[in-house]
Parts: C-alpha cells; sequence; structure tokens
C-alpha cells in the first residue's frame, strides 16, 4: 500500500475499536487519542533505531519490550480511560465469558493472521509477543486487583450484584 508501519497501526486500530465496541467494551476517552500519538511514534523510532544490531541486543529488545509492553498494558487497562485496540477487543471478549488469556491470544492472534496473508513477516517476537502477552497481562491485571468495568457491570445485572470475583 505504501503506508508506513505506524499508518497501519493507526488504520488496524480503527477497526479494532469497532470490534470492542460491537463486543460490548467501547474505547474510553484516552483509546482514540493515545493511538493517533502512538502511529507517528512508531513511524520515528523504525525511523531512528538502526536494524541490524548484534543478536544479543536484539534479545535484550525483546525481552524488555514485551515486560514495558505488558506493564503499559496493564496500566492503561487499570486507568479505565480508555485501552488500546487490542485490549478492547480482549476487555469484549472477557466480557462474554472468555479468559484473559485466550481473549489476548484472539485479540493478537486475529491480526496476526491477517498480517500474514497480506505478506507480512513472522518472526521469533511476533510469535513471543503473541503466545507470552497473554498470560503476562492475565498476572499483571491480577496483581493490580483490576476487575474490568464492563465485565463487573455484566456480571453485576446478571447475578443481582454477586459477580465472579476473579474474573480477570
Amino acid at each position: 500500500t505504501g503506508w508506513s508501519f505506524g499508518t497501519c497501526f493507526v488504520v488496524d486500530a480503527i477497526g479494532m475499536f469497532a470490534i470492542g465496541a460491537l463486543l460490548g467494551a467501547p474505547p474510553g476517552p484516552a483509546s482514540v487519542g493515545g493511538n493517533l500519538a502512538i502511529g507517528p511514534i512508531i513511524d520515528l523510532v523504525l525511523r531512528v533505531l538502526p536494524e541490524d544490531q548484534p543478536l544479543l541486543l536484539r534479545i535484550g529488545f525483546l525481552v524488555g519490550g514485551l515486560l514495558v509492553l505488558a506493564v503499559a498494558i496493564c496500566l492503561v487497562i487499570s486507568t479505565d480511560l480508555g485501552a488500546g485496540p487490542t485490549e478492547v477487543v480482549m476487555l469484549g471478549l472477557v466480557r462474554h465469558g472468555v479468559g484473559v488469556v485466550p481473549a489476548r491470544w484472539l485479540s493478537d492472534g486475529i491480526p496476526m493472521l491477517v498480517g500474514i496473508v497480506l505478506g507480512g513477516a513472522l518472526g521469533i517476537g511476533t510469535v513471543a509477543f503473541l503466545l507470552l502477552m497473554g498470560p503476562m497481562v492475565k498476572f499483571g491485571l491480577r496483581r493490580l486487583g483490576y476487575q474490568p468495568r464492563a465485565l463487573t457491570a455484566a456480571t453485576t445485572s446478571t447475578t443481582g450484584g454477586t459477580g465472579p470475583s476473579a474474573a480477570v
């Protein structure tokens, strides 16, 4: 398409927000603004960061990046101000009874498959992100004691206020 990675990220985010809204987890006030900022930041970082790095440094970037992203995702979700695109879909799936880990695998895996079909590369980092982010987010949300607001509202209305205490 000739689009930058950051532009593709923003366009993908719009679709994911729509899916999340259909699942009952609409984006919050910070979702759209945050993603409009992230797209250009991605493009800037990709321009500045050299591609050819020693393997050990790339492994460090991968491990560090996974940890930073997991913490960031948990903190953003826990504010209820507006999660990112895949998090909105994950929260919508959780609202419908899917566990956090499989919901995360679906919300990350389906776009990954679409990317592969469209000619994108599948590397070890992508696979690591797909497999590890769900368990890491589940762990982080539990450590924060976070209960998704959409899930709380859904369980309260269906159980008369006695929803499950450990849905995340």
